[in-house]
C-alpha cells in the first residue's frame, strides 16, 4: 500500500512540474476561469432582464465579471481581444455584452504563451461561450459548460 502511495505522488509531482514548466497548465486554467466569467455574465443578463458586460483591461492585465472583483490574468500571458468596436469604452479597455435573450455582441479573448495559447469565444447569436486551447499540435474546441 505504501508502494501505491509512493508512485501516486510521483506521478503527481512530474505532471506539476511538466505543467509548470511550459505555463501551460496556468494558460489553461487562466481561460477556464475567463470563460467562467463569461458565462456568469450572460446568466446574469438573462437573470435581471438588463444587458451586462464583461471587461478585459488589457493594460491591467485584468478581467472582471459584473458585480464581481477583477480577476489577474498570467502576468507572462499576450492578451488579444477581438469585439464590437461600440464596446471599446476607453483604450486598453475591451466590454463583450451579454442581452437578456441569452445573445450577445460576441467576441474572442486570445491567451498567449509562448508556443501555447487558449481561445476563448463568444458567439453573438447564442452567447454561447467555447474554450480552444491549442498546443503544439492543437486541441479540439470543448464545448462550454
Amino acid at each position: 500500500m505504501l508502494a501505491v502511495i509512493a508512485l501516486i505522488a510521483l506521478a503527481v509531482t512530474v505532471t506539476a512540474v511538466s505543467l509548470h514548466r511550459d505555463g501551460r497548465g496556468q494558460l489553461d486554467a487562466a481561460a477556464q476561469r475567463v470563460a467562467a466569467g463569461l458565462r456568469d455574465t450572460r446568466t446574469r443578463a438573462m437573470a435581471t432582464s438588463r444587458p451586462q458586460a464583461f471587461t478585459v483591461d488589457l493594460r491591467g492585465h485584468t478581467f472582471a465579471a459584473p458585480g464581481r472583483a477583477p480577476r489577474r490574468l498570467p502576468a507572462d500571458a499576450a492578451v488579444r481581444v477581438t469585439s464590437a468596436a461600440e464596446n471599446i469604452t476607453q483604450a486598453g479597455t475591451a466590454r463583450i455584452r451579454f442581452f437578456p435573450d441569452g445573445s450577445s455582441s460576441g467576441g474572442r479573448i486570445v491567451l498567449g504563451g509562448g508556443r501555447h495559447s487558449a481561445v476563448v469565444a463568444v458567439d453573438w447569436l447564442t452567447g454561447a461561450v467555447t474554450v480552444n486551447e491549442n498546443g503544439e499540435q492543437g486541441a479540439g474546441k470543448r464545448p462550454g459548460r
